[in-house]
């Protein structure tokens, strides 16, 4: 197997020069992982079946977090159940050494799926706001929980290549609510122990299966979410000067919101300001008293969001002031949803995974990508002044002949969080297991 004692110590000095980092498995170790990968791969396949079938939404995850207990139980680890609300974590202890986590969530989304697979879901339930939706896995969190699942079997077959423990987090609520620093506040460290490195993985349509794409630092932005209620004075629709309205007033916010990020933001960072929801008024005569907008901020650096945020309180205030209204009536700003924080992958860490991804898949297979807009909160297993160097790296999850007809304009791709999302399941499981172990084979090597 890899040089296990010097590898940290290698990676982080030609990090440094700015190199890659040489990391080689022998055959030996190549092929028991292979064949451990390929021994679980036919039960992580069905499982996987099991769970996009059967999606459950943020918070709602009992019969998935039942599942994911009764494998990490199988594979030998100590589980602990309840974290969180659904949130399940499992130790494997072996031996002296290192602590890694491995994390995969496990929360669907309210869409109704279009797939057209024999496997696909035809749920629906009650969401928390008491409608009921259809439900579907639209982001790969089915997969992401098998993976780590099926690493952990691995992982617990091959213990005489590793040593120190693994924990595997099966995270609820990754959509919603934060599950992540739920699990956290209700123990999970306490509990296991703060581990020494954090790695995830998530799916990604664009890329074809067998791929792996991971980079350093930013990989992820930070992502607020609020509940804005601009307010006005209602009146007939007949009378307009005897109101004041707040569908204009609405209007002219939403304009206003992309003036903080094309003319109050400094153009080399990155902010994004999206309204998803705007609700007001009954009838087409009538001027109501509020509108409602849902809207998220997002940024690389939580300073630069945490200032987009005062800049639209700002503008809202402005122009209930410039049309009349009282100090009672200004704009209403909630936060919906605990923020998110910008994921940041540790440099050395990610040199150590790249090297091994690369050994084992080879260069073609592994791939720099950029940082996303998109939001999530895998920071939270690294809280504020109990930094844990996490890395966060992507799976190919589409069929290489599917992408070709999809950049030959014969068919569409299904993107993440959309009604036609399909991975290719099988292959990208074999990729996600074995690259899971292989992170957790390098790092928790038996001389560390």
């Amino acid at each position: 197997m890899s040089d296990g004692g010097s590898l940290l110590l290698l990676a982080e000095a030609v990090f440094q020069r700015g190199e890659e980092v040489p990391t080689v498995f022998n055959d030996h170790l190549k092929e028991r992982l292979s064949r451990a990968v390929e021994k679980h791969l036919p039960a992580a396949v069905a499982l996987y079946r099991q769970l996009h079938t059967h999606p459950e939404l943020s918070g709602q995850e009992q019969a998935t977090a039942a599942r994911a207990a009764e494998k990490l139980t199988r594979a030998g680890l100590e589980v602990a159940t309840g974290l969180g609300g659904h949130g399940v974590a499992g130790l494997l202890r072996n031996g002296d050494g290192r602590r890694l986590l491995i994390r995969g969530d496990m929360d669907a989304l309210p869409i109704r799926e279009e797939t057209g697979l024999e496997y696909a879901s035809t749920i629906s339930c009650l969401s928390a706001e008491g409608a009921s939706v259809p439900v579907m896995h639209a982001c790969g969190h089915d997969l992401h929980t098998t993976a780590v699942l099926g690493a952990a079997a691995v992982l617990a077959e091959l213990r005489e290549q590793w040593a120190g423990e693994l924990i595997v987090a099966c995270q609820p609520a990754e959509e919603t609510v934060g599950g992540a620093k739920l699990m956290l506040a209700d123990g999970l460290y306490e509990r296991f122990g703060r581990p020494d490195w954090g790695v995830a993985l998530h799916v990604r349509p664009e890329l074809p299966t067998g791929t792996v794409g991971l980079g350093e630092g930013v990989q992820s932005s930070g992502c607020s979410s609020l509940d804005v209620t601009i307010r006005g004075r209602g009146g007939h629709g007949a009378y307009p000067h005897k109101a004041i309205d707040p569908v204009v007033l609405a209007a002219q916010f939403v304009l206003a919101a992309q003036t903080v990020v094309s003319r109050q933001t400094n153009p080399a960072e990155m902010v994004l300001v999206t309204i998803g929801s705007i609700h007001g008024g009954s009838k087409r005569n009538v001027i109501p008293e509020a509108v409602e907008l849902k809207l998220t901020v997002r940024g690389y650096k939580e300073e630069v969001v945490a200032a987009a945020e005062t800049a639209l309180q700002r503008h809202a205030r402005g122009l209930a002031l410039a049309v009349g209204l009282g100090e009672a009536e200004m704009p209403v700003f909630r936060r919906a949803e605990p923020p998110f924080r910008p994921v940041v992958n540790d440099a050395c860490v990610t040199g150590i995974l790249r090297g091994l991804f690369t050994d084992l898949l080879g260069a073609e297979r592994v791939v720099r990508l950029d940082p996303s807009t998109g939001s999530e909160d895998f920071s939270d297993f690294s809280p504020p002044g109990a930094e844990v160097p996490l890395c966060m790296f992507k799976i190919g999850c589409t069929a290489p002949e599917r992408l070709a007809r999809v950049e030959s304009g014969l068919e569409g791709l299904g993107l993440l969080h959309t009604p036609r999302f399909a991975p290719d399941a099988e292959p990208t499981l074999r990729t996600a297991i074995t690259t899971l172990a292989a992170a957790a084979l390098g790092l928790l090597g038996p001389d560390r």
